[in-house]
């Protein structure tokens, strides 16, 4: 999904007529998912606080093969004509074999979403290498656990080696804000805007009404978005999000979410629902998504595409894959 804030013309770009072309047709009543994301594994070494992966996370003993997801992309991605896939988890880099399988099938057009504690390859099919990042050092650590100076390492590891953009890819952070970091997000800048090519920014989406970590609608919350708006012109766009997209997050848009806009297939093959934040099983806790602050469906949101979760939330059923 963070491909779409590429700095690629749009204009000369196929994938965005492909993009304009689905929004439109969506207005029509025929909606297919512009993007996809891949939880290609159900295991991840680290257990953040606002993960919401965890939330609805169960043991499972057959969580798909390289071959099994090799399906899932011709029969799903493939066939519905998906723009571009986040390969994610757990954390994927505990599945190399698998990315290996989305750079064969879909090259360049899936991106990596990774805690950054493993040593990060160099994959020739990816086309964005996304760390997530919660804040300096000690806000980072009290999130995820004492990881930071691994993961600033292994980024450094891999600017070094192979640039932070590329011919076909480029490298980006993204940072969940929520109630234990807000404060921090200037800080973050400074450090990462030298290192990396483009930092993605959303809100941590709730699970539950009294989530603690959801920072609620308000002045302190409008603050921390007039900044984000301040820096993104002060740093030259290390920020991307438009500032249409950014003002977006100051109220609640998730009724008229287009949830449509993504399929989410777990690490057995199964389709997510109401979106990629869900859950394939039945009775599982959901997202609230009034108070949702996801970047991808928030910026379709702000351009004028709006859906209806509660309709749209099985419209992908038929395509599970569980073995």
């Amino acid at each position: 999904m963070i491909d779409l804030f590429s700095h690629t013309s749009a204009i000369f770009d196929i994938g965005y007529y492909k993009l304009g072309m689905k929004g439109f047709k969506a207005k029509f009543g025929f909606k297919t998912p512009m993007f996809g994301a891949a939880d290609i594994t159900n295991y991840c070494n680290l257990h953040c606080k606002h993960c919401y992966w965890w939330v609805n996370r169960k043991d499972h003993p057959n969580e798909l093969d390289a071959e099994g997801w090799r399906r899932v992309i011709n029969n799903v991605f493939k066939k519905l004509g998906v723009l571009q896939v986040s390969v994610q988890g757990g954390e994927p880099y505990l599945r190399p074999d698998i990315i290996e399988v989305f750079c064969e099938e879909m090259p360049y057009k899936i991106d990596i979403v990774t805690n950054g504690t493993i040593p990060m390859k160099f994959f020739k099919g990816v086309s964005t290498y996304v760390i997530s990042i919660d804040g300096p050092k000690e806000i980072h650590d009290m999130i995820r656990g004492p990881t930071y100076d691994k993961i600033k390492r292994h980024v450094e590891e891999f600017v070094q080696t192979n640039g932070k953009k590329g011919k076909k890819f480029f490298t980006a952070i993204s940072t969940t804000i929520n109630s234990l970091n807000y404060k921090y997000v200037e800080d973050v800048v400074k450090e990462w805007h030298d290192l990396v090519e483009i930092m993605v920014v959303q809100f941590h989406t709730p699970f539950s009404n009294n989530d603690p970590l959801w920072l609620p609608y308000g002045k302190t919350r409008d603050r921390v978005i007039d900044d984000l708006i301040r820096l993104k012109k002060e740093y030259n766009g290390f920020i991307p999000s438009p500032v249409l997209h950014l003002k977006t997050y100051k109220k609640s848009w998730g009724s008229k979410c287009p949830s449509w806009i993504a399929i989410g297939v777990d690490s057995f093959g199964r389709i997510k629902t109401p979106c990629p934040l869900g859950s394939a099983e039945e009775n599982m806790t959901q997202p609230v998504c009034e108070r949702c602050g996801c970047v991808a469906n928030s910026m379709l949101y702000s351009f004028g595409v709006h859906g209806n979760p509660s309709k749209d939330a099985n419209i992908y059923a038929k395509f599970n894959m569980q073995k």
